[in-house]
């Protein structure tokens, strides 16, 4: 989990996804691009600035990520019995949780080496695309999957798999538990006293 958890920091941070063109293979093209930018955000780090940079690389990452969709991929079936207000809640309290999971470890990516498979899977007649990469940081390389929509001229991430384990599906275990035992408003409570 620990590994997870580290190497999603990428997701959330390093390899954000933000398509001028609708086209899956612009899609690669724009994420190769998109990686060596927030990896040139990530290195400005020199310790006395650690904050302003992560905080410029989150800034630079979380428009191009849906975590609405994600929250409800993540939530399963109780999010069609939530109400608006508690899909909100429960959405900003995820992304709050992600953010402040992965962004601690953002910085310890900045020397990291991304490789960018050129041939997305193309799903949903081109509105879908997986692009697969594999991101070397401390020696090790990391398969990741980026599971984008497209919405516009532009993909948006909604579910990353990192070595075949989706973070959606790892979250959906924890809150289907919580939600059985305390409901909705319990998970949303849960989250805000993760947060705290």
């Amino acid at each position: 989990m620990k590994k997870f958890a580290l190497m999603n920091a990428l997701a959330v941070g390093v390899l954000s996804i933000s398509m001028a063109m609708a086209s899956p293979q612009e899609a690669v093209t724009q994420l190769r691009t998109n990686a060596d930018q927030v990896l040139s955000i990530l290195s400005k780090a020199n310790g006395s600035n650690n904050n302003q940079v992560r905080r410029e690389a989150e800034n630079y990452a979380i428009p191009y990520f849906d975590f609405e969709r994600m929250t409800a991929l993540a939530v399963g079936a109780p999010w069609k019995q939530a109400t608006p207000a508690q899909k909100q809640a429960l959405t900003q309290q995820f992304k709050t949780l992600l953010i402040r999971t992965y962004s601690g470890t953002m910085l310890k990516f900045k020397g990291a080496k991304v490789q960018v498979q050129g041939s997305p899977v193309v799903n949903n007649g081109g509105k879908e695309v997986i692009v697969k990469t594999t991101i070397t940081a401390q020696g090790k390389p990391v398969k990741m999957d980026y599971t984008m929509y497209q919405s516009g001229g532009k993909y948006r991430v909604y579910n990353v798999a990192v070595e075949g384990a989706s973070l959606v599906t790892v979250y959906r275990s924890q809150f289907n538990e919580t939600i059985r035992k305390s409901g909705i408003d319990g998970l949303v409570g849960q989250l805000k006293q993760k947060n705290g």
